[in-house]
C-alpha cells in the first residue's frame, strides 16, 4: 500500500481550512429574500436501443431560490418513477457547490432544485447544471442555441464523459448549433475498437462543436460574459518577517529528523524491512524540504519538514512495537502500540487547549477550524488503525497478519504525531492580525453545507468508481470500498473521517463552547478530500490491475486543471493580502504543489489536490471576514 503524503492531514497539506456561513449578498445581481429564478436546459445523453446506440436530449428546469431558512437545500424532482438516479443527485450538488463558492454566494437560506422530464443519470450534464446555476445568481441570460456534454469537477474543471458521437444527435434533436465537449475529447469512441472525430461528425449533423476546459469558458460560451475573477498579484510569498520565522522551523524540524531517523537505524534490519516505506517517505520529506529552502520557498520547505518528521517518528515507534510482535507474539504487541499511541488522550489535551482559545481575526479562526480539523484526522487514522488491528487478529495467514499489524502500528503512531504537528501549526497560526471575524457568523450551517457537499463526492465516487470495481471482480460494494481502502490511504482516511463526523465528534468536543469549529473544519477537510479522491480516479488516472496510478489519460485535460488550480489560489492569495490577513499555509500548499506538478503522474495528481485545498482555504477564509465577493462584482 502507498501512503499518499500530500493528502492524509488537512494542516500538513493543504493548509488552514476554514469557513463562515453568512447569507449575506453575493453580488448586485444575487437574488432577494423570497425571489425565485429558472432556466431550461436539454441535458443530451446517449443510450442502448435494439437497433444499436442512439443520442437524445432531456429537458430539464433548474430553480435558484433566496429563502428566510438557515439551510442550504437541494431538491430534485421528476415526472417519471426512477427518473433519476444517485449520480445525477451528486452531480447537482457538486454543481451548487461549486457555484456557490465561485461566486461567493450565501450558504444558508438558499434552495436550488432540479426538474427532470424523462428518465436521466449520470454525471455528464454537471457542468451544464452548473453554469445554469452560475447565471441564475448573476442574473445573466442562457443562450438556447447552446448545450454541452462534460462533469463539472470541484476545482471547476469539465471532466470526461462517454457516448459523445452519439451525444452530437442528442445535441442536433435539441436543435443546438454549437455543443461543448470536454478538452482532449475530439477524438471519442464510437465502437470498441473505432474512434471519430467529434468535430467532423458535429459539422455532418449541422452542430459546431468545441472543447472547453473549465467553467469559465462553458459560461462565456453560454451568455456571452466573462464570468468574473479575482485579480492575480505577481508574486505568492511570504512576508520578510514570516519568511525568517518560518526558515526557522523548518531547520528545527529537519534538525529533529535527523535525530530521529538516527535512532531510527538502531532498529534490527528484519523491523526496518517492514516498516521501511514509511522511512523512505519520511526521507523523501525531508529532501524536498531542504530543497525547497534552498530556493526560498520556506512555506512549502515548512510543510514538508513536518510530514518529514511525522512519518520517521510514526516509523520509530512502529518499528519498536513490531520487534514486540517478532519476539512475543501478537496479544503483547497489540497492547503495547494501543497503550502507547494513546490517542484518546492526546486529542483530548488538545482539544482542552483549544477550548480556551477565542478567536478574533480571521487567522485566529482559521488556525482554531485548522487545528480543530487535524484532530478529527487523528481519531480517522487511529480509527482506521484499529480496524487493521481487528483484521490482523482475525488474519487467516501469518503474511497477512505481519502486514496488517505493521500497518496498525504505523497509522496508530502517524495519529500522535498528527496531534503533535498540530501543536506547531497551532502556534505559527494565531496572533496574527489582520481582518476581523464577521459577528454572525453560523458555523452549523457551514458544517452541514461542507458535510453535505462531501457526501455528494462520496456517492459519485461510490456509483462511478466503487461498484464497477466491485461488480468486475465479483465483489460486494463494502468488500470492494475496503479492497479500494487497502490500496489508497486517503479514501480510507475518508471513510473513517465520515463516520467521525457524523458519529463520536460530539464525544470529543460536544462541550467545548468553540465546539462548532470542530465540526466545520471536519466537514471542510471531508470535502477537499472527497473532491480531490473524484477528480483524480474518475477524471485523470490511468490505473493499474492493482488500482496504482500508472499514468494520466487526459494530457491536455491534467495541464488545463493545474493551470486553473495555480491561478484560482493565486488570485485567492491576492485577496486575503488585500484584507491584510496571512495565508501562510496556503502559500506553503502553493509552494509544494507547484514542485509536485514537475514530478511523475501521482506527483501531479498531488498536485492538483493541494491546489484544489488552497483554493478551498482561501475561499472560506474570505467567507471568515465577510468579503467573499470581493473582485467578482
Amino acid at each position: 500500500m502507498r501512503l499518499h503524503t500530500r493528502g492524509p492531514f488537512p494542516a500538513l497539506v493543504a493548509g488552514l481550512l476554514a469557513v463562515s456561513l453568512v447569507a449575506g449578498p453575493a453580488g448586485a445581481e444575487e437574488p432577494r429574500v423570497g425571489e425565485q429564478r429558472k432556466v431550461t436546459l436539454r441535458a443530451v445523453f446517449f443510450a442502448q436501443g435494439p437497433d444499436g446506440a442512439f443520442g437524445g436530449f432531456s429537458p430539464f428546469t433548474v430553480r435558484y431560490t433566496r429563502t428566510k431558512g438557515k439551510d442550504f437545500r437541494v431538491g430534485f424532482s421528476e415526472d417519471e418513477v426512477a427518473g433519476t438516479g444517485d449520480q445525477w443527485r451528486a452531480a447537482g450538488w457538486n454543481a451548487a457547490t461549486v457555484a456557490t463558492l465561485l461566486l461567493g454566494a450565501p450558504l444558508k437560506g438558499v434552495r436550488v432544485d432540479f426538474d427532470v422530464t424523462g428518465r436521466i443519470d449520470g454525471p455528464s450534464a454537471g457542468a451544464l447544471m452548473t453554469v445554469g446555476l452560475l447565471a441564475l445568481i448573476r442574473g445573466d441570460k442562457i443562450r438556447k442555441d447552446v448545450t454541452m456534454t462534460g462533469t463539472i469537477n470541484p476545482d471547476g474543471t469539465v471532466g470526461p464523459v462517454g457516448g459523445i458521437p452519439f451525444k452530437v444527435d442528442g445535441a442536433r434533436k435539441a436543435k443546438a448549433k454549437r455543443m461543448l465537449i470536454p478538452v482532449g475529447q475530439r477524438n471519442a469512441p464510437i465502437l470498441d475498437d473505432e474512434t471519430v472525430d467529434v468535430f467532423e461528425v458535429g459539422r455532418r449533423r449541422g452542430v459546431r462543436i468545441g472543447e472547453v476546459a473549465d467553467i469559465y469558458e462553458v459560461y462565456k460560451a453560454f451568455t456571452g460574459k466573462a464570468l468574473p475573477r479575482p485579480k492575480a498579484p505577481g508574486k505568492v510569498a511570504l512576508s520578510d518577517r514570516a519568511y525568517r520565522d518560518i526558515r526557522s522551523r523548518v531547520q528545527e524540524r529537519l534538525a529533529e529528523f535527523r535525530s530521529t531517523a538516527s535512532e531510527y537505524t538502531g532498529l534490527d534490519p528484519a523491523v526496518q524491512e517492514l516498516v521501511g516505506g514509511i522511512a523512505g517517505q519520511a526521507a523523501e520529506s525531508a529532501q524536498r524540504a531542504e530543497d525547497l529552502s534552498e530556493q526560498g520557498l520556506q512555506a512549502g520547505a515548512y510543510t514538508e519538514a513536518l510530514l518529514a518528521q511525522a512519518f520517521i517518528t510514526a516509523a520509530l515507534k512502529a518499528g519498536r512495537s513490531v520487534q514486540v510482535l517478532l519476539t512475543e507474539g501478537f496479544d503483547p504487541f497489540a497492547a503495547q502500540i494501543r497503550a502507547s499511541a494513546a490517542i484518546d488522550q492526546k486529542v483530548e489535551a488538545l482539544a482542552g487547549r483549544l477550548k480556551n482559545f477565542r478567536p478574533k481575526t480571521v487567522s485566529d479562526a482559521a488556525t482554531l477550524i485548522n487545528a480543530y480539523g487535524n484532530a478529527v484526522d487523528a481519531i480517522s487514522v487511529a480509527s482506521y488503525a484499529s480496524s487493521l488491528l481487528d483484521q490482523a487478529s482475525n488474519a487467516s495467514s501469518e503474511e497477512e497478519l505481519i502486514t496488517s499489524a505493521v500497518l496498525a502500528a504505523v497509522f496508530y503512531e502517524l495519529a500522535g504525531t498528527v496531534v503533535e504537528g498540530t501543536k506547531d501549526i497551532y502556534e505559527v497560526g494565531r496572533g496574527l492580525g489582520g481582518a476581523k471575524l464577521r459577528k454572525d457568523i453560523d458555523m452549523k450551517a457551514g458544517a452541514a453545507f461542507f458535510r453535505k457537499a462531501a457526501e455528494a463526492n462520496l456517492t459519485a465516487f461510490d456509483t462511478l468508481i466503487i461498484e464497477p470495481q466491485a461488480e468486475q471482480a465479483g465483489l460486494s460494494s463494502s468488500a470492494a470500498q475496503q479492497r479500494f481502502a487497502g490500496v489508497d490511504f486517503e479514501y480510507a482516511l475518508t471513510q473513517s473521517s465520515l463516520g467521525v463526523l457524523q458519529g463520536a465528534l460530539d464525544d470529543y468536543f460536544g462541550d467545548a463552547k468553540t465546539a462548532g469549529y470542530a465540526k466545520l473544519g471536519a466537514a471542510v477537510t471531508l470535502y477537499t478530500r472527497s473532491a480531490g479522491l473524484l477528480s483524480k480516479y474518475y477524471s485523470l488516472a490511468q490505473l493499474d490491475e492493482n488500482l496504482e496510478v500508472v499514468g494520466i489519460s487526459n494530457e491536455r485535460a491534467l495541464t488545463a486543471a493545474l493551470d486553473l488550480g495555480e491561478s484560482q489560489v493565486r488570485r485567492g492569495v491576492g485577496v486575503l493580502r488585500a484584507k491584510k490577513v496571512a495565508p501562510t499555509l496556503v502559500v506553503a500548499a502553493y509552494e509544494s504543489a507547484g514542485v509536485d506538478r514537475e514530478g511523475d503522474a501521482s506527483d501531479k495528481l498531488d498536485a492538483l489536490g493541494a491546489y484544489l485545498g488552497a483554493y478551498v482555504t482561501s475561499r472560506v477564509l474570505a467567507y471568515l471576514g465577510g468579503f467573499q465577493t470581493a473582485g467578482l462584482r
